[in-house]
């Protein structure tokens, strides 16, 4: 607004000069509304480290110091010029020499941790996240509510939402439609109470998941997952039923020594490896622990273009 003002007055002027034959406007008049113009604008380097800012804060200050004649003589109109051309020279000097930049951008974080739900009902909790180019971690932890849910999110790219009742919980952030920047992956970690039983929903987005659920009781788990990254931990302490819808997705499932693993696939996977499973007649994989083992994860996949690892931890 006050460099508006100073060009409006400054045109008047420059009007009046010509029309009164400069009886209202001197040179030294016109040569400090310049110096207010390019110190105005120069002063903006603090701001917006680049070539014309830094220029026109050296122009400004030399303007300046003949306004005041501080100089052994007074310049005239060619030799403000050629100095004019001389500050911006010399600015891009010192833009080579210290390598100036711009500043970093603030950005509008929120930083969210969040006991959910207050009031909580019955023994078992329903689960749900719904999430866009985000990095999502489910794990156990000793917490007196069924859910903690730790967060930064970015308000400018992510629409960020909690939704709960005594018996359900469910997360959703989504990029909004407005955002043109390639965002920062939002981080969301989910903390789950031991002694609850889960069901738990995942819709995954160009996103990347990490799900530690060895000491979590989980009864149901299912995720529906496009271009993303998934590793899962299946529990150690129930038997749990995994179903995953995949889509261009890559998925690691890291199984401890005492759970087993049943496996039914459908669809098309450009890589897989299956360590220590043994095909059945009926087309299933089974992991050659399922004897033994404590607890069995049967896991249900249909995949388009999509990796499969299976491993042993």
């Amino acid at each position: 607004m006050l460099g508006r003002i100073i060009l409006v007055a400054l045109g008047i002027l420059i009007v009046l000069s010509v029309i009164l034959n400069e009886f209202l406007v001197s040179f030294n008049l016109l040569e400090f509304f310049f110096t207010l113009i390019f110190l105005g604008y120069g002063l903006n380097f603090f701001k917006k480290r680049n070539l014309g800012t830094l220029g026109s804060l050296i122009f400004g200050i030399i303007l300046l110091l003949d306004t005041f004649d501080l100089f052994p003589t007074s310049l005239n109109f060619w030799e403000l010029v050629l100095l004019m051309i001389a500050s911006y020279i010399i600015a891009a000097g010192f833009k080579g020499l210290f390598h100036i930049r711009k500043p970093h951008l603030k950005i509008n974080k929120s930083i969210i941790s969040e006991n959910l739900p207050p009031k909580f009902i019955g023994d078992t909790l329903d689960l749900s996240t719904d999430v866009d180019w985000s990095s999502v971690t489910i794990d156990s932890s000793k917490i007196e509510t069924p859910v903690k849910v730790k967060a930064v999110i970015d308000n400018d790219i992510y629409s960020f939402k909690q939704e709960y009742d005594s018996s359900k919980v469910h997360i959703l952030n989504k990029l909004k439609v407005s955002n043109v920047k390639v965002p920062e992956r939002a981080k969301i970690t989910v903390y789950l109470n031991e002694n609850i039983n889960y069901n738990y929903r995942a819709k995954l987005n160009v996103s990347v998941a990490f799900f530690d659920l060895r000491q979590i009781k989980t009864r149901e788990v299912r995720i529906k997952s496009t271009a993303s990254k998934i590793t899962l931990i299946p529990s150690q302490k129930d038997n749990t039923t995994v179903d995953v819808d995949s889509e261009v997705s890559a998925i690691n499932i890291k199984l401890p020594g005492d759970v087993a693993l049943v496996l039914n696939h459908v669809g098309d996977l450009n890589f897989k490896n299956f360590e220590r499973m043994y095909q059945r007649e009926d087309g299933t994989y089974i992991s050659d622990n399922f004897s033994e083992a404590s607890y069995t994860c049967y896991l249900n996949i249909s995949s388009e273009i999509s990796r499969l690892n299976v491993e042993f931890i």
